[in-house]
C-alpha cells in the first residue's frame, strides 16, 4: 500500500486532467509546514506568485523543514524530490505567506496560498509546530471558545478572498490547521463562503462550542471533508459529528498523526468503516474527563503544566529533548516547589483521568454474562455430539 509520497511519484496528471481531491489537500497541508522565511527564493506576503518548484529546488531542505515534524521524518527527502519532479505539483505557485508567533498571547499561526494552475486557490493553514506556545494554543481549545490563531485564520481568508477576485477557494490544513480551516469557513462573510469549493480538515480537533449556526447548514456539510487516521487521538478531540472518513495508517497509536503514514489506494485514501476500538475507548475517556471539569479547572491545569515546561528554559519539544535528563530534573524540581494547593489540584486532576480510564476499561472489557454459559448446569445436559461441537 502506498502513501502520499508514492502517490506523488506515480500520479503525473495535471489538475486539469485529474481534479483536485483529498489526497492533494493533505499534500498541500504538508507543504504549509515549510518555513518559507528560510528560502533564498522570496515568498511574498502579498499576491506576487513564486513557483513552488523554484523554492524546493533552490532551498536548503533542512532549513525549509526546520522547526516542524518534517525535520525528523525519514520520508521528507523523498517527499521533496517527488514534489520537485512532479508534473502535477511543480507548476504550482505560492503567495500570501503569513507567519506569526507570540509567546505573550500563546499564538502560533502560519498560512500560505497555493495556486493550482487551473484557477483555484488553496489556502493552507499550518498545524502545530514544535514550540511550547503552539502546543499550549492547541490545548487552549479545551477551555477557550476562540484562540488567537482562529482570529488570524478568519482575517487571512478574508484578505486572500479580497485580493484574488472571483477565484474559487479551497481551504484546508493538517492538525490544528484543519481546525483553523473549518473555523475560518464557518465565520467568513456569506459572499466569501459561496466561493469556497471545499474545506479539508485532516485530523484536526473540533470546537468547544459551535463557532456559528453555519455548522448545521447542509451546504457546509457538503463542502467539509474531514479525515482522521484509524486510531485518531487528535482529530477526535471535541468532535461530536459523524461525517468523517477513517483512513488506514501504517503507523501505530498517536504516530498515525504523521501524514506520511496515511495509506493511499489509487487516487484516494484507503479507508475503513470506523475507528479502531482503542481509539474509540481513548476518545470516550478523554471526552468524559473534559466534561467532568469546569472550564476554569481545565485552564488552571493546562496553564500550570505549561508553566512547568517553560520554566526549564526550553522553548520547544526539540530543545527539551536535546537535554532530556537535565530538563526532566528541572521539571520535577519545579513541580516539587508548587504550593500545596496547586500540587494537590494537579495530582487530583491526573488521578481523575486515571479513574475514568479505569472505569472505561472495566466497562468495555468486563465479560458479558453470556461468556459464562458454558459453565452453567444445563451445559452438561446436552448430548455428547453437542458437547463436542461446543
Amino acid at each position: 500500500m502506498g502513501n502520499i509520497v508514492t502517490y506523488m511519484q506515480e500520479e503525473q496528471r495535471t489538475f486539469s486532467e485529474l481534479p483536485f481531491h483529498a489526497v492533494d489537500s493533505l499534500i498541500c497541508s504538508v507543504i504549509c509546514y515549510f518555513d518559507f522565511d528560510r528560502s533564498p527564493v522570496a515568498v511574498r506576503a502579498g499576491g506576487e506568485e513564486t513557483l513552488l518548484h523554484d523554492i524546493v529546488a533552490l532551498s536548503d531542505w533542512d532549513a525549509l523543514c526546520a522547526g516542524s515534524w518534517l525535520e525528523d521524518s525519514k520520508e521528507t527527502g523523498a517527499f521533496m524530490q517527488a514534489l520537485m519532479a512532479s508534473r502535477r505539483y511543480r507548476a504550482m505557485s505560492v503567495a500570501f505567506y503569513a507567519n506569526e508567533f507570540s509567546n505573550a498571547v500563546e499564538k502560533q499561526f502560519s498560512a500560505v496560498t497555493l495556486f493550482l494552475g487551473q484557477g483555484d486557490a488553496y489556502l493552507a493553514y499550518r498545524g502545530t509546530d514544535g514550540s511550547f506556545a503552539g502546543w499550549k494554543e492547541d490545548f487552549n481549545l479545551c477551555f477557550r471558545h476562540v484562540i488567537p490563531s482562529q482570529r488570524s485564520a478568519e482575517a487571512y481568508l478574508s484578505g486572500v478572498a479580497s485580493a484574488t477576485g472571483s477565484r474559487p477557494l479551497i481551504i484546508g490544513g493538517h492538525s490544528k490547521g484543519g481546525n483553523l480551516a473549518e473555523y475560518a469557513s464557518l465565520v467568513c462573510p456569506e459572499g466569501v463562503f459561496e466561493r469556497i469549493v471545499a474545506v479539508y480538515n485532516h485530523d484536526g480537533p473540533s470546537f468547544l462550542e459551535d463557532p456559528s449556526p453555519r455548522i448545521e447548514d447542509p451546504t457546509f456539510a457538503a463542502k467539509l471533508h474531514k479525515t482522521v487516521p484509524e486510531s485518531s487521538a487528535f482529530g477526535m478531540i471535541l468532535e461530536r459529528r459523524s461525517g468523517y472518513r477513517v483512513v488506514r495508517s501504517s503507523a501505530l497509536s498517536v504516530f498515525q498523526h504523521n501524514p506520511f503514514s496515511w495509506e493511499v489506494e489509487g487516487t484516494g485514501f484507503a479507508c475503513q468503516d470506523a475507528l479502531n476500538k482503542s481509539a474509540v475507548f481513548f476518545d470516550a475517556a478523554l471526552d468524559e474527563w473534559l466534561r467532568s471539569k469546569t472550564a476554569d479547572e481545565r485552564e488552571r491545569f493546562i496553564d500550570t503544566i505549561y508553566d512547568l515546561f517553560v520554566s526549564t528554559d526550553a522553548g520547544s519539544w526539540a530543545e527539551f529533548q536535546s537535554q532530556l535528563l537535565a530538563n526532566t530534573k528541572k521539571l520535577v524540581g519545579r513541580g516539587g516547589r508548587l504550593d500545596p494547593e496547586t500540587r494537590a489540584f494537579i495530582l487530583s486532576t491526573i488521578a481523575s483521568l486515571g479513574g475514568i480510564l479505569k472505569r472505561e476499561t472495566l466497562k468495555r472489557f468486563r465479560p458479558s454474562p453470556r461468556t459464562w454459559l458454558p459453565f452453567r448446569k444445563e451445559r452438561y445436559n446436552t448430548s455428547s455430539s453437542n458437547r463436542r461441537e461446543n
